[in-house]
């Protein structure tokens, strides 16, 4: 295993990049389905969680690797714990 210098990112290899965008996929796809079971729409819910349209967008899309932060700020906009928007989110399968 590498050693991890601390307080530097670290680039990601092709196998790791592939993870992360399907993480990112699932993660959005999950936020969409539960923003449309609350019927709200993306300005709804970016105003409530006071973020951008255009950025709540692109985590739907999986465009984004959204901060823990605002994962919180989505989830109480829509009237989630946190924990609600992780579930169902892939186990991850050892390297």
């Amino acid at each position: 295993m590498a050693r991890v210098t601390v307080n530097q990112p670290q680039p990601l290899d092709e196998a790791h990049k592939q993870e992360l965008l399907e993480l990112q996929r699932q993660f959005g796809q999950q936020l969409r389905e539960l923003r449309r079971g609350k019927e709200m729409t993306l300005e709804q819910v970016a105003e409530a969680s006071e973020l951008h349209a255009n950025y709540v967008g692109s985590v739907e899309r999986g465009e984004r690797n959204i901060s823990l932060y605002n994962i919180w700020r989505i989830a109480s906009s829509l009237g989630y714990p946190a924990e609600r928007l992780l579930q169902n989110m892939p186990v991850r399968s050892q390297p």
